[in-house]
């Protein structure tokens, strides 16, 4: 089947998957493999729902992700700064928070 996911830059990312041996940690290396950005910054949402990461190891059948499922791309970042406490630019809490970029 095959997959279309949604980044933050409106760009849509087509990919060719088995939905029953494909795992949610296999889209994401594919995503890395076509962006260069690192799996573990990679999250995905289905439906308007961040998938947590426990569920990497399912399959996209398993996680009920069809061709017509809406597929969006989130990148997380570390921000903040613990030595100084300057905090996060984006949600201006103090070190080691973990903001999504959309």
């Amino acid at each position: 089947m095959k997959v279309h996911c949604k980044l933050a830059s409106n760009e849509t990312l087509d990919f060719d998957v088995d939905d029953k041996n494909t795992s949610l940690e296999d889209l994401k290396e594919m995503i890395h493999d076509r962006t260069g950005t690192d799996t573990h910054l990679i999250n995905i949402e289905l439906e308007n729902k961040k998938l947590p990461c426990r569920y990497d190891k399912k399959s996209l059948y398993k996680l009920h992700i069809e061709e017509s499922s809406n597929i969006r791309v989130i990148y997380s970042m570390a921000g903040g700064c613990d030595c100084l406490g300057c905090g996060c630019d984006i949600c201006g809490c103090g070190g080691n928070c973990r903001c999504s970029i959309m």
